[in-house]
């Protein structure tokens, strides 16, 4: 029987969830069935390549989108020469452009699957680009996908989609005592301190400046560990700089491929962003028994204890520095019972993929026609 070939449109790798995603989809799919092509920006900043090869996934670089002329020619000659059965792009508004050369290159099966939200504080010109692009995101998919009805309600309109929870690997986030002292050890962060953690890319959603205020208000008991990089790297570093009161409270690491470890050496995750279209990071900090304090732009599909999950529904600073300081943190020696009573809660990757094979196998199956 011949594989069904599927070009996955991965956008850039910079260590974000969506990439998870992918790397879970490339992972524990098929490859009796399913042919992977897994297409990454060529100016991507973290693509596992020895990784992904191993996986037995085909990894082809192409033009940036930016560069959109020599993007979709490329995508054109992609598509016409490997003649794929499936383009699931995965580039959320910007997905209509791939979708456009799938379509006039005659790919029967086109997917579109959407992964953020239109974000309060993005700036009036890329919502005016997400929304003017959203008004023909479904000219060309004949399937969508969405993590929640809220993230496919916004772009995919009165058309049906399908909502596939984004899946993690439970088992790579159990707290780890030995992992704990380890890295706590290589940051300096004696035992009484209470270590917070933020992790993601440093852009104007994921709302990091008020993390930052946050801080400035807590006293020298705490400590914020970030994780990532992005446009706002720079102003955020130059922040702290500039304020006596967040000096030597801050510890800045770059993105990394895998942040998991990072987990165990933290008392609590914070996650004040303004629009997310599932919130990765906060499943992944309570699979490791966190308390997981979130904004109202974290979905509530995120939560997997509810004793671990906490939706602050303003941002005031004063009241999550307060909820901060009221929280009774985890002895580590239930830490790790907690964390295992999250593992038999999260919706794991291999559940995620498997709803994501029997879309492509019916998708084929029907010739693209819902």
């Amino acid at each position: 029987m011949n594989r069904i070939k599927v070009a996955l449109i991965a956008g850039k790798m910079v260590g974000g969830g969506v990439e998870s995603i992918l790397m879970s989809i490339n992972k524990y799919i098929d490859k009796n069935k399913f042919e992977v092509d897994l297409l990454v920006d060529e100016d991507s900043k973290i693509v596992p390549e020895k990784e992904i090869k191993s996986l037995g996934i085909n990894l082809i670089y192409i033009p940036p989108y930016q560069s959109i002329i020599r993007y979709l020619w490329a995508l054109r000659n992609l598509f016409s020469k490997r003649k794929y059965d499936i383009v699931h792009a995965n580039i959320s508004a910007l997905n209509v452009f791939p979708l456009a050369v799938a379509y006039f290159c005659h790919v029967k099966v086109r997917i579109s699957h959407n992964h953020n939200l239109i974000s309060p504080n993005a700036g009036v010109i890329k919502n005016t680009v997400k929304w003017l692009l959203a008004q023909v995101s479904n000219v060309f998919p004949n399937y969508r996908i969405a993590p929640t009805y809220k993230t496919g309600a916004w772009v995919f309109k009165k058309k049906k989609f399908f909502v596939i929870k984004n899946g993690i690997e439970p088992e790579r986030f159990v707290f780890n005592l030995d992992e704990r002292k380890a890295i706590r050890n290589k940051l300096n962060i004696d035992s009484d301190k209470i270590l917070i953690g933020s992790f993601g890319r440093l852009i104007s959603s994921k709302n990091i400046f008020f993390a930052l205020k946050i801080m400035e208000e807590l006293d020298n008991k705490y400590k914020l560990l970030i994780i990532g990089s992005g446009v706002e790297e720079a102003k955020l570093k130059n922040y702290v700089i500039s304020k006596r009161d967040l000096r030597g409270k801050i510890i800045f690491l770059p993105s990394d491929k895998d942040v998991s470890y990072y987990y165990s050496a933290l008392d609590l995750y914070i996650f004040p962003s303004t629009a997310e279209a599932f919130g990765m990071a906060s499943v992944e900090s309570q699979a490791n028994g966190l308390y997981t304090l979130v904004s109202t732009g974290v979905p509530d599909e995120s939560k997997v204890l509810d004793e671990l999950f906490i939706k602050i529904k303003t941002y005031d600073i004063q009241e999550w520095k307060e909820t901060i300081m009221k929280i009774r943190y985890t002895e580590l020696s239930q830490r790790l019972q907690i964390s295992n009573k999250s593992q038999n809660k999260v919706f794991d990757s291999k559940k995620m993929v498997k709803e994501i094979e029997e879309l492509y196998t019916y998708a084929v199956k029907t010739q693209g026609k819902m």
